[in-house]
């Protein structure tokens, strides 16, 4: 006896659809499909579900001020977008959560560091990070050094963005957060000069600043001058000159300006050996007085979910007045 067909249910064509789709996803032969799998485990991952829910459209322009107030106190700029399409039935101008974030154009390099002997060796970082449009140029000024003699140990003060919350405020200086800085170790400096790899010098009898200079530590491929210098020894509350004749030292400053990092000008002068001041250098080229957005720099390194994330989400339009990135 044949089955009645209007036993059977006819699946909706919603579930249907459905059915297909997950069917489609698993049986993944392509890369395609392979990065929608990825998509759908970070939504569900995420927010616990693959489509987004839209809010209901709201009663009044109350309604939604209350919505906009609520996500500007909370400090999440990205989802106060992602609600105002939601209310107007309109794609979000921020990709959602679970799509996959293209990778920024520029990237953090490694560089090995130098770590001559002594006692300050132990604080010397194994590794520096700098900038990928920025490493061949700081590489080149490196080696340039190392054929004269001297070993520069470096460090770089690169922090991750801080989180987005209540009320919390950009830093005042955004370089760090760009890879636009670099610093010199300071236990290489200021102890002993006539043994330590930098001291901070000038020429004796002279009324210069003191300035970071390498000491040669062994002869290289391209000869130094000797010279009389003036030097700081430091302690926990003085700086004292030491005068030191027919020493060799190679200038810092030119030498990471070829990279374009430089000292703040006028020289910081250190007044104890916990002054570090001396040691930092910023590389500020590219950026355009009254151009260039801070946005523009982040999305440099970061992707958009980063960013809009970050303390930095509000200040995306600010502009740099030649010292720092302000609002506009």
């Amino acid at each position: 006896m044949a089955d009645d067909p209007s036993s059977t249910p006819t699946p909706a064509p919603s579930d249907a659809l459905t059915s297909a789709l997950l069917n489609m996803v698993q049986s993944a032969s392509s890369p395609d499909i392979f990065k929608a799998q990825v998509m759908i485990l970070r939504r569900l991952a995420l927010e616990g579900n693959i489509i987004p829910s839209r809010i209901p459209a709201p009663r009044n322009i109350s309604e939604i001020g209350g919505y906009i107030n609520l996500l500007n106190t909370l400090s999440e700029p990205a989802m106060r977008e992602q609600m105002l399409a939601g209310i107007l039935g309109v794609a979000g101008p921020n990709p959602p959560l679970g799509w996959l974030s293209s990778a920024a154009p520029l990237s953090l390099v490694p560089l090995p560091n130098d770590r001559p002997a002594g006692p300050f060796q132990a604080a010397i970082p194994l590794t520096f990070a700098v900038r990928s449009d920025f490493s061949n140029a700081l590489q080149s000024a490196l080696n340039n050094l190392h054929a004269q003699g001297c070993m520069l140990p470096l460090m770089s003060n690169i922090y991750p963005l801080p989180p987005s919350a209540p009320n919390a405020q950009p830093p005042d200086d955004a370089l760090p957060y760009l890879g636009r800085t670099l610093d010199i170790v300071p236990a290489t400096a200021l102890n002993d000069p006539s043994t330590d790899p930098v001291a901070l010098a000038r020429t004796a009898g002279s009324s210069d600043p003191y300035l970071p200079m390498a000491r040669v530590i062994s002869p290289g491929s391209v000869a130094v001058t000797p010279a009389n210098w003036e030097a700081l020894k430091c302690d926990a509350t003085k700086c004292t000159p030491v005068t030191l004749n027919n020493a060799s030292y190679v200038p810092i400053g030119p030498v990471l300006a070829a990279a374009g990092f430089y000292q703040a000008s006028p020289p910081p002068q250190p007044s104890s050996i916990l002054s570090t001041g001396w040691s930092h250098f910023t590389n500020l080229t590219g950026l355009v007085t009254g151009t260039t957005r801070l946005g523009d720099e982040l999305s440099l390194l970061y992707n958009l979910s980063d960013i809009n994330s970050s303390v930095f989400a509000n200040s995306l339009n600010w502009v740099w007045d030649g010292t720092k990135f302000a609002k506009p």
